[in-house]
């Protein structure tokens, strides 16, 4: 197991950010409020056009999911029967439990109390001093966003049983389309530098992130990613994929990237490209001169997420515990 704890050795600042995009499938995810008997979608404008969307809390719930199931100490622990997750520790406490660690925690308590002013007959509240147990999570995550606008389809679905009311027929909006988010990690904010492996693990091997009903069981794991590996804390690879064309499941990077790759604003060193989006990269004009051959390209994602991995235990000094 690896492991460091504090930053002793004057450790720089190391930052993890990715756009990750999801592979193509029939989703219904993470519901908007039902209207009726219909399940919606949440949906929102994304380049001028109604798009669908999954909450990145819904992505950080799959994540902890994930630490709970590989046998991490999580604090809040998912109960699968009774959908309800249950608080290890009201203390909270980062050093102990994973996902306080990662994803962080916020307890305010405060109490007031009323002071009667008899000469006025009003009364002046007094605020005591607040109890505060927080900390900012190490991981930051964006909402997902889906690569192609929403088109309206909708799934008709019926009660089973010769019993029926208003709501044995219902409908449920779904997608055909892929999704990407973004993330950062302030890897030196950990309180044990090693969780960032298996953080990663759980974006490699992400499983689904809503919809209980699992009506739709749609794969959030990666098809394609980039992640930048870097000391600075400004990053320029968020939503960098874009569809081919407007019914295609075909992805590409967009414009802006590829510019800010080749302008020299992102670091082409810093890049970790891998999934089908190489195939893609490799059909650049001019890819043998490009800075993009400075980048580390991998088809093979399971490959670059253990390259990746080597190179973070080097930069942060993590060692074998014994």
């Amino acid at each position: 197991m690896m492991t460091q704890k504090k930053n002793d050795n004057n450790i720089p600042n190391y930052y993890l950010y990715g756009t990750v995009l999801t592979r193509y499938g029939l989703a219904s995810l993470n519901h908007d409020m039902r209207r009726g008997n219909k399940t919606t979608l949440q949906k929102g404008y994304w380049n001028g056009k109604i798009h669908s969307f999954v909450g990145s809390s819904a992505i950080r719930w799959a994540l902890r999911f994930y630490l709970q199931q590989q046998g991490y100490l999580v604090n809040r622990v998912w109960d699968e029967d009774e959908h309800i997750n249950r608080l290890t520790s009201e203390d909270f406490d980062p050093e102990e439990f994973y996902d306080d660690d990662i994803f962080g925690f916020a307890l305010l308590e405060s109490a007031e109390t009323e002071e009667e002013i008899s000469t006025t007959k009003r009364k002046k509240k007094q605020t005591k001093a607040s109890t505060l147990n927080q900390r900012t999570g190490a991981l930051g995550m964006n909402m997902a966003v889906s690569l192609t606008p929403y088109d309206g389809a909708v799934k008709l679905g019926a009660k089973s049983g010769r019993d029926k009311d208003s709501t044995s027929l219902h409908f449920t909006e779904y997608h055909a389309t892929r999704y990407q988010y973004y993330f950062g990690i302030d890897a030196t904010h950990l309180r044990d530098f090693s969780r960032i492996l298996p953080l990663i693990d759980g974006i490699m091997n992400l499983p689904k992130v809503g919809g209980s009903s699992n009506i739709f069981n749609y794969p959030f794991c990666p098809d394609s990613f980039v992640f930048q590996w870097t000391n600075n804390l400004p990053s320029y690879i968020s939503y960098c994929f874009e569809y081919c064309e407007p019914k295609s499941k075909e992805a590409r990077f967009t414009q802006e990237f590829i510019d800010e790759v080749e302008c020299g604003q992102i670091d082409p060193s810093t890049l970790w490209i891998g999934g089908t989006i190489v195939k893609e990269l490799h059909q650049l004009d001019n890819f043998d001169n490009s800075p993009f051959k400075q980048a580390h390209i991998y088809r093979n994602r399971n490959e670059l997420a253990e390259a990746l991995k080597a190179v973070i235990k080097r930069d942060l000094v993590l060692e074998e515990s014994k």
